[in-house]
Order: C-alpha cells, then structure tokens, then sequence
C-alpha cells in the first residue's frame, strides 16, 4: 500500500508551493507589517486609543509627544488603520518579519505640542490644531478658539456678550 501511495503521488505532481526558494506574493487585501506615512501623520492619537493589543504608546511630555510602535505585539486586525482620519497607517504586503533584535519590530514619532496661548496647558499635536485651522478655514468657520483649551475656551465662551443674549432669551 505505501509503494501505490507513493505512485499516485508521483502522477499528481507538485501540490506545494516553491516558497522559500520562490517568493509567494500575498492577496490584494492582505495585512502585513504596520507602517506610517509621516508626511500624512498629525499625531491625533486615533490609532493608540483604537489598537487593541495597546502596542502602540502615547507620552507626553513638556513640549512634545512620542509615539512607540511595538510591532512584535502585533495582531494585524488593521483598527489603527481604520481609525487613523489622515489614512496615514498602512498595512504592508510584508508578511516575513522575524529578526534576531526585537529593535528592528519598533519604531517611534515625535511631535511637537501646541499649547493654549491663556494659560500654556497643552492642546495637542501642532500639526492637529494646523489641519484644524485648516478645515475651518476652507469651510469659513471661525477658529479664533483654536488655540485655547477647553477650560479656557469656557471662559471665554462663558465672558461672550452673545452668549449671554443666547441665554437670556
């Protein structure tokens, strides 16, 4: 019996791929390693807060705040993808990504913070109060407030003579 199981293993041919020796291109809709188009990239936070592994980390500190990949961790469910509003996170086709230094699965950002111009709390990223600035600008709404944080801009909503009428009436 092992003799006729091996002959019709001989007739059918080759059923396996060459992989390693020839490289297998991965489906249209694959997802693979983690990467972010910096030029894209406003540091929002979208992709920390919607990653369910939590291997990507926020900090802030003083006058900035710092993204840590930790790509070793990852599942590649794509919800930073799918979270990101810039379509700034990518899934690569790259699918080989074992090393001998866990360094080479990390990778960080850093982003300068805007801070409120009354009190000096920090806001957020530069470049979110930037393409905020931005859009209300294209669709002619006011951003004199941009630049405040919350409490501040409560304030100052709150001081607001047409606020006041609003209320009243």
């Amino acid at each position: 019996s092992e003799l006729k199981e091996a002959l019709v293993c001989l007739e059918a041919g080759q059923v396996t791929l060459g992989y390693p020796f020839v490289p297998h291109p991965p489906d249209a809709n694959f997802r693979g390693k983690v990467t972010v188009d910096t030029r894209k990239c406003m540091g929002c936070g979208a992709c920390a807060n919607a990653c369910p592994a939590t291997l990507i980390g926020m900090t802030d500190s003083l006058n900035e705040r710092t993204f840590l990949f930790e790509l070793g961790r990852c599942t590649f469910c794509a919800a930073c993808r799918d979270a990101c509003p810039q379509e700034a996170v990518l899934l690569t086709p790259q699918f080989e990504l074992a090393t001998p230094d866990k360094n080479d699965l990390r990778f960080s950002m850093i982003f300068r913070l805007a801070h409120c111009h009354e009190c000096g709390q920090a806001i957020n990223t530069e470049r979110v109060v930037n393409v905020a600035r931005e859009r209300l600008s294209q669709e002619g709404g006011e951003h004199a407030w941009i630049d405040l944080c919350p409490e501040c801009r409560r304030k100052v909503a709150a001081q607001s003579p047409g606020l006041t009428l609003e209320v009243m009436a």
